[in-house]
């Protein structure tokens, strides 16, 4: 990852959607590596198609699965939900 790259997290990058999965939606972002909206960042009436311009929230880039991970306006953090499923779970904390 270039620093110009490491300087746009945080912010919202357009792309093209180039394979849907049911696992995720692979996002050519014109970076050096090639971005995902997780599939936990999917809802059920989403419907994502190649070929769709998308604009995400670019999260972090995952050194294992070698991609930016992307994160859909409106969508909470996934450490966010945890956080907020931890306090369900123990509201003393």
């Amino acid at each position: 990852m270039t620093e110009v790259e490491a300087g746009l997290m945080g912010s919202i990058i357009e792309g093209e959607a180039i394979a849907v999965f049911r696992w995720g939606v692979i996002v050519d972002l014109g970076l050096s590596w090639v971005g995902l909206i997780d599939v936990l960042y999917i809802e059920d009436d989403d419907n994502y198609h190649v070929g769709d311009q998308v604009c995400c929230y670019l999260e972090c880039f995952d050194e294992k699965k070698r991609k930016f991970i992307l994160r859909p306006p409106g969508q909470v953090p996934v450490a966010e939900h945890l956080r907020r499923a931890e306090e369900r779970r123990d509201p003393s904390s």
